[in-house]
């Protein structure tokens, strides 16, 4: 990445139970600002700041980009170039499952002590992140610090900070509330009445750059988005949305092999987007948001995206007991991974769909993929 300093790994394909995850690149560690140390997070864009055209790196033993919104992170790693995005559900769950399929689920720095260690390893330490120290009385890790353990696949070679550093946006996953429609001129119900809980997933699964259904835009007009980089099958996204770089959605009328046509005579914005489809089941029923994951969905849309259907006061140790967050008031958009004070709620399969795209906080960040 031409003079910068940003680490990935490779997460070659594999199945588990039946069903294809990898093939992609990913951020080894949690996103940081070009310029971070250890004593500063934001070197290169301030809190609340437009992040321009800096781009996020991948860096050991600096302090992670924190303070960011979901919109902000997905520029953010469109900025590294063609083929970068921000990690998608499936992305991650493919990270997760790896780490089950293996018995390699990663430790972190979720016990909130100085120096950072694991709740349940407490002998296993990182180094403490100076910069989030200065910020108040918290006691996180910096990034791919920590033994290898921490690691994705219990090796250096793995990826990091996946529990206890931060939670992480995710793209490709919305909880939606009642009432939500689209953002067109002639506005499409997406949910109604007694429809809270519903999602919006990934249009499809898969990860090439021709395929995917994310990217950046290279052209947008009146009722259309233009993708040159895109091979897509004509009209597969046809009744799906479009989430733009603005964070609007629009109905999705047709599609050629590198555009969208959308309802009405809407522009989208130009930059980074996401196709999504609606999945029209409640994945809040019968939980209770705070509890442990006890079981995933089996469902052939959900499972793939690592979506609990069950949870309790305690959870599962086969999903390291970790946590699941979820509000169906707005529109809400999905977090991974935990952050310092969560303890073992925190872990690869820990989910919040609890906040909204808009929200920053420095308990959230993120990290990058790219499609080959």
């Amino acid at each position: 990445m031409g003079i910068y300093n940003n680490q990935v790994v490779y997460i070659p394909p594999f199945t588990y139970d039946s069903i294809d995850y990898g093939g992609f690149i990913v951020q080894k560690y949690a996103a940081s600002q070009p310029n971070a140390t250890a004593y500063d997070d934001n070197p290169d864009v301030a809190d609340g700041a437009a992040v321009g055209a800096v781009p996020c790196l991948s860096q050991p033993g600096v302090s992670p980009w924190r303070e960011i919104t979901f919109l902000e992170a997905r520029k953010a790693c469109a900025n590294l170039g063609t083929g970068w995005h921000l990690i998608s559900a499936y992305e991650w769950a493919s990270l997760a499952y790896f780490a089950l399929k293996y018995g390699t689920q990663p430790h972190g720095p979720n016990g909130d002590t100085n120096p950072p260690s694991d709740t349940d390893f407490p002998l296993e330490l990182g180094v403490r992140d100076y910069a989030l120290a200065a910020r108040g009385a918290h006691d996180g890790a910096l990034t791919g610090t920590g033994p290898v353990t921490w690691s994705g696949n219990g090796r250096a070679s793995g990826v990091y900070d996946l529990n206890g550093v931060l939670w992480q946006w995710n793209d490709g996953l919305f909880l939606l509330p009642e009432n939500q429609n689209d953002n067109s001129d002639t506005p499409h119900a997406i949910t109604g009445a007694g429809e809270a809980g519903y999602c919006l997933i990934l249009a499809n699964r898969e990860v090439s750059l021709a395929l995917a259904p994310y990217g950046s835009s290279t052209a947008t007009a009146a009722g259309s988005l233009t993708d040159t980089n895109k091979a897509w099958t004509v009209n597969a996204f046809a009744g799906h949305y479009l989430y733009d770089s603005a964070g609007s959605l629009f109905y999705i009328d047709s599609g050629a092999a590198t555009a969208l046509a959308i309802d009405g005579a809407d522009t989208p914005a130009a930059g980074p987007y996401t196709v999504v489809k609606l999945k029209a089941t409640d994945i809040t029923s019968g939980m209770t948001t705070g509890h442990r994951i006890l079981t995933l969905s089996a469902d052939a849309d959900l499972k793939p995206l690592a979506i609990p259907a069950t949870s309790d006061a305690t959870g599962s140790a086969a999903y390291g007991n970790d946590v699941y967050y979820h509000a169906s008031t707005a529109l809400r958009a999905a977090f991974r991974g935990g952050y310092w004070v969560y303890g073992v709620g925190a872990g690869v399969f820990a989910l919040a769909l609890a906040n909204a795209p808009s929200h920053r906080d420095v308990g959230f960040g993120f990290r990058a993929c790219k499609s080959l």
